[in-house]
């Protein structure tokens, strides 16, 4: 059974932190300081977009998406708490998806909509949806791997 210590496991929540304010930090600096589109080339750079939809922009009432994203942030919670002493990279995964969910909620209970702002390809995303994208990538990988033992 593999035991992490609890300096890893500080590491990794402070980490999840770090990354919702650093999110937050350019949402603000997005629509504050750098409305004007600054891209490198059509496919990438910084774009300020507001998404009142879900995922792709598809469109759904800003009420609804909270009403299912609360109960989604709060099972997210529970299995991180159930997960602090598993494997690192479980902990990593659910503290990524934490971390962006409650970016993503805190933007809908305070403006009505998302602030995305990285144009890639033919979309606009935020840290957070790259957050709650990875730590699920990371999550499905991990169930993959076996636990080494020590």
């Amino acid at each position: 059974m593999f035991v992490m210590s609890s300096k890893v496991r500080w590491t990794i929540i402070v980490a999840g932190g770090f990354f919702l304010f650093l999110d937050q930090l350019l949402k603000w600096l997005a629509v504050n300081t750098w409305a004007e589109p600054r891209l490198a080339n059509k496919y990438f750079g910084w774009e300020l977009y507001f998404n009142s939809g879900i995922a792709f922009s598809l469109p759904l009432s800003n009420t609804l998406i909270i009403a299912f994203t609360m109960p989604m942030i709060i099972l997210i919670a529970y299995l991180l708490i159930k997960n602090l002493k598993n494997r690192p990279t479980i902990l990593l995964a659910w503290t990524a998806m934490l971390a962006g969910a409650v970016s993503n909620l805190a933007d809908r209970l305070i403006y009505k909509h998302v602030i995305d702002y990285f144009r890639v390809l033919t979309g606009v995303v935020n840290f957070a949806d790259i957050m709650i994208a990875s730590g699920l990538i990371i999550y499905l990988l991990a169930l993959r791997s076996k636990p080494k033992e020590i």
